[in-house]
């Protein structure tokens, strides 16, 4: 699907207005309320009162204030305060290719002469800015770390244009470190780095590739960045528009970012900006990191479409280093926001005590914790793992038997024996979808609020719903689902959706999970095997309960590969099988 590049700005900006009021919904894991996260996300976009910002030297903490913080941080700030540190607010960095980067930095106050202590530098999310981390550098700051947090270039009062994580963006790390180094008391040997989101890549990032980086805390970053905006070959229209659009309202664009989306849009140019994204992921320098030993700590979230889960799992177990994971209910970045409100928050805990174990040496039990953990969907409760992949995880295999007139298909334990292709209509969507985008999936993650549908009543003309029988036992999944099968399309483009459900007695399915593929290049006609992995969860299905699949070709978070009407073919035989794998305990 191609269209104009200003017809694709102006998309992004739409999207963006209707996200900032989106975000207003959202909870953290403890429970805590945080619509309020909003206000503080847009009060951290730099606006007006830059420059008064800039106006602030080393002084006692307690002189900070500024409109452009919210309340809520204000309050969380001035509840650490309590004079051991300072606060300097006009750091200027000069990058090694005459950008200036902005920063601010605290200190432990009263060192001894000569003393020297860890420190951690923070990266801001995408969009947002060096204010980002007030709080939680503060709290480090009175555990006798020095922090500095600075605006990546293109976005805050840096100069340039925003690099997407890019060489120039590692460039600035090196020059940042080199300043710390030299202006602050700080322990070369004992530097840590961490961040949300655009901050979590650059650190996964920085830490594989910059020396003097010890360990890294990496919450909703990314392992992949073609994947997350391209995973089978699928446009994630909805986020890639945000980002662009947040990108231009807040920072200084590189035009070749909206040029790559748009790319990416209508299936152009795509070993180009694979190149490009494989250059800003941090699973093409994990030989580098692995060989360096250095410890990782990651959080992300089972409801994160940016960042899916299902790349960093593959990230994660590429990983021979020390580590931790924890994947958390929530969407991008949900589960971690609390924490810079200074609200009590299961990943910033376990954030701080990594950064004490690594950079300070102290047995406080993080390393004890099981390495990974999974929050269990609708429910709250974590299973944990001593690995991952884990040995008590094993693929369970059901196999998809066609439908009939007068049936829906079936998932079965047995394998099918007939031949028979299903056809279905592109051009309509059906009631089996992942709902209004962000606002759906923030109800699911975190007020338990679910995407239902009568699954029976999913239009077979332009979908195809599998069922099984009640389980006999129970089902526990930890990890990801996996559609496997062939297609055709009658014009060699095709978008695929797949919905997995929890069905109860009167067939109303609530959805777990569901996954996305796209082809674009066939010939008309032409099959195609296809394996379409659903996002990964962790969900107690019981005894009794059934399962289903729905398929159909639109879902609103992806871009379809054409808007013209094609007929779309799911063929069923007994040599290959169409499965469905579940990874279950």
């Amino acid at each position: 699907m191609r269209i104009g590049y200003r017809t694709l700005v102006m998309l992004c900006i739409t999207l963006f207005l209707l996200f900032s009021g989106v975000l207003s919904s959202c909870k953290n894991e403890s429970g805590n309320s945080s619509g309020q996260n909003a206000a503080l996300l847009a009060s951290l976009v730099p606006g007006s009162s830059q420059a008064s910002l800039g106006q602030v030297n080393t002084t006692q903490a307690s002189a900070y204030s500024t409109s452009d913080a919210s309340s809520q941080i204000n309050a969380a700030f001035a509840q650490e305060n309590d004079g051991s540190f300072t606060f300097d607010d006009s750091i200027q960095v000069t990058a090694s290719d005459g950008v200036v980067l902005t920063a601010n930095i605290f200190k432990p106050a009263n060192l001894p002469s000569g003393a020297k202590v860890p420190a951690v530098v923070f990266v801001n999310s995408w969009a947002i800015n060096k204010y980002e981390y007030l709080v939680p550098a503060a709290k480090l700051a009175k555990k006798g770390y020095v922090v500095l947090t600075y605006n990546t270039r293109g976005f805050g009062t840096s100069g340039g244009l925003i690099n997407t994580a890019g060489p120039l963006d590692r460039s600035d790390l090196s020059s940042i470190l080199d300043w710390l180094l030299a202006n602050a008391p700080v322990d070369s040997a004992n530097i840590g780095m961490g961040g949300i989101s655009y901050g979590a890549g650059i650190s996964l990032l920085g830490v594989s590739v910059e020396p003097r980086i010890k360990t890294a805390v990496a919450m909703s970053g990314w392992g992949d960045l073609k994947r997350s905006l391209y995973g089978n070959d699928t446009p994630r229209l909805v986020w890639g528009l945000i980002l662009i659009a947040s990108g231009y309202f807040t920072g200084h664009m590189d035009p070749v970012i909206a040029q790559n989306f748009q790319n990416l849009l209508a299936h152009t140019n795509i070993p180009a900006v694979s190149s490009w994204a494989q250059d800003r992921s941090p699973d093409n320098f994990v030989n580098q990191i692995n060989a360096a030993g250095k410890p990782v700590y990651m959080s992300n979230n089972f409801e994160d479409f940016l960042f899916n889960p299902n790349e960093i799992l593959d990230y994660y177990s590429q990983l021979t280093v020390p580590k931790k994971l924890d994947m958390n209910e929530g969407i991008h970045a949900s589960a971690e926001i609390g924490g810079i409100l200074g609200l009590s928050n299961y990943v910033w805990t376990n954030a701080y005590d990594w950064f004490d174990y690594w950079l300070k040496g102290i047995d406080n039990g993080i390393m004890s914790k099981p390495p990974v953990t999974f929050q269990k969907r609708f429910n709250g409760d974590r299973v944990s793992f001593s690995s991952w992949p884990s040995p008590t995880v094993s693929q369970k295999t059901f196999y998809l038997k066609p439908r009939t007139f007068f049936t829906d298909g079936q998932i079965s334990t047995t394998q099918n024996t007939s031949n028979s292709n299903t056809v279905i209509l592109s051009g309509a969507d059906t009631i089996a979808t992942t709902g209004v985008p962000l606002i759906s999936d923030i109800l699911a993650a975190h007020l338990d609020v679910p995407v239902t549908a009568p699954v029976e009543l999913v239009s077979r003309i332009n979908g195809i719903v599998y069922e099984s029988d009640p389980l006999p036992s129970a089902l526990n999944i930890r990890g990801k689902l996996f559609w496997n099968g062939r297609i055709s399309s009658s014009l060699g483009k095709a978008n695929v959706n797949v919905y997995f459900y929890d069905l109860d007695s009167s067939g109303i399915g609530t959805l777990i999970t569901h996954g996305t593929a796209t082809i674009f290049d066939a010939a008309s006609g032409e099959v195609r095997s296809l394996s379409v992995d659903l996002n990964a969860v962790a969900y107690d299905l019981p005894a009794g309960h059934r399962i289903a699949i729905a398929m159909d070709t639109y879902d609103p978070l992806y871009a379809v590969p054409t808007v013209l009407i094609y007929a779309l073919s799911v063929l069923h035989g007994s040599n290959p099988q169409s499965t469905l794998v579940i990874q279950a305990e």
